[in-house]
């Protein structure tokens, strides 16, 4: 039995047990004279917020109390936004780590458009739980990065029992790809293209090509005032058409300057645009042409030296891309971190000389912009979902976690960082939380 393994059975042996379920309606709850970190620059001193029907419903000094409030003393306290995670494999690499639960990467094609983390994502996954407590209420989730085109991504708030209890509603349209090192070492070993960057780079044109072909196909379809027979359609190749017609976020993992170049030269022969690169270990040598293409960047903070395209990193990439008038992400990249510690990302961007608001920003307004949520989550605003940390502290400081997270409105985990109410309908994410911490 290997040590996850035991921890885990460990783990479901001592926890305490599962409290029930709360009820779908929740009575308002007002958090009473925090400091609000807001992530939009502003911080609130003395300050009450309104969580009702699930969103932020008021903002201010001496709210009045609504009929039924449950009233939370936050004085001392500072509220910031649920993180963000916009690059995550939560569900999709369950814990413990085994084959059984490898359902990330389709690796038989180095072009699977089609497939969808919806279809892997395993809502009863104990690392979903862990990531809460941290204070993430929002995901991302991907596929990996073994693949050329990896496939389309799920948006997940993490809090329910099921996927589809977590699936964000009407989300917009990510698909994942992936350039450099990974996809050319998984079919290069296999004696298949590609093996290269060349090889690599005609794979992605011979696919648009082909969906380029389709889409214009079906242009014509449309434009015809008679239809004979049915309007052209390729199931594997419909969400690279609507890439190429402005539909779908592309979340790209990209580290070198050669690679991304690469992206942005297929991009503009292929006429589509690119929401952000991830990793991006190199993008601080390119910041000018980032922000002259609109392109976002999530990054890590200091993770540096794993592989070759992963040597030339700089601590100092989160200030010298949010100098150039960059949107920076952090994000986890979980399971390579432990996406509990989300925060901690934000922290050391701060040590290396992000200013305190704009780290803060690094975890939740700005992962919301570049994967379209923004206009829903990522600050502290009337009108916003009511995903919402308090800290007993700076969240800044090493070692911080949140005492209170709030999902939508609910209260998902309570005072001292213990999960409240049901979470994921199992006793195995409540035990791995609340039971045990490694």
């Amino acid at each position: 039995m290997n040590r996850l393994v035991l921890l885990l059975v460990l783990c479901a042996a001592f926890a305490q047990p599962a409290l029930a379920e709360v009820p779908r309606a929740h009575p308002p709850t007002l958090l009473r004279g925090a400091t609000l970190w807001t992530a939009t620059g502003q911080v609130l001193e003395r300050t009450d917020l309104l969580i009702q029907n699930g969103q932020i419903q008021a903002i201010g000094a001496n709210l009045p109390v609504p009929k039924d409030a449950r009233v939370i003393d936050a004085a001392g306290k500072i509220v910031t936004p649920g993180l963000v995670d916009m690059h995550s494999h939560l569900g999709v690499y369950a814990a413990p780590a085994a084959k059984a639960h490898a359902d990330g990467n389709e690796m038989t094609s180095p072009t699977t458009p089609a497939v969808r983390a919806l279809d892997a994502f395993d809502p009863e996954d104990p690392a979903i739980a862990r990531s809460v407590a941290g204070g993430v209420t929002t995901a991302l989730i991907l596929p990996g990065s073994g693949n050329v085109v990896g496939g389309q991504a799920l948006y997940v708030n993490l809090y329910g029992k099921t996927v589809a209890d977590m699936a964000i509603v009407n989300p917009p349209r990510s698909m994942k790809w992936a350039m450099g090192e990974n996809p050319k070492r998984v079919y290069g070993s296999k004696g298949q293209m590609p093996m290269s960057r060349m090889g690599h780079g005609w794979v992605l044109r011979k696919m648009l090509f082909e969906a380029k072909d389709l889409r214009e196909s079906q242009d014509r379809f449309d434009k015809e005032t008679i239809h004979t027979g049915q309007r052209p359609f390729r199931p594997e190749l419909e969400p690279i058409v609507a890439l190429l017609r402005g539909q779908v976020l592309l979340q790209v993992h990209c580290y070198e300057v050669h690679d991304i170049e690469t992206l942005i030269r297929i991009s503009h022969e292929f006429a589509f645009p690119v929401a952000a690169i991830h990793h991006a270990l190199e993008a601080w040598k390119v910041p000018e042409l980032l922000k002259f293409e609109g392109i976002g960047v999530a990054t890590f903070a200091d993770l540096w030296g794993y592989k070759m395209e992963a040597y030339d990193a700089s601590v100092r990439s989160p200030q010298i891309l949010t100098d150039a008038g960059l949107t920076v992400a952090l994000k986890s990249d979980h399971p390579v971190l432990d996406s509990k510690w989300l925060i901690n990302e934000a922290a050391k961007a701060h040590h290396y000389g992000v200013p305190e608001q704009t780290a803060l920003q690094m975890v939740t307004r700005n992962p919301a912009k570049l994967i379209g949520l923004a206009d829903r989550l990522g600050t502290l605003e009337v009108g916003k979902e009511a995903d919402i940390a308090v800290w007993p502290g700076n969240p800044l400081a090493v070692g911080a976690q949140p005492e209170r997270v709030f999902v939508r409105g609910v209260q998902v985990v309570g005072d001292g960082g213990n999960v409240q109410t049901a979470y994921a309908g199992t006793g195995k994410a409540i035990g791995f939380i609340q039971g045990c911490d490694e």
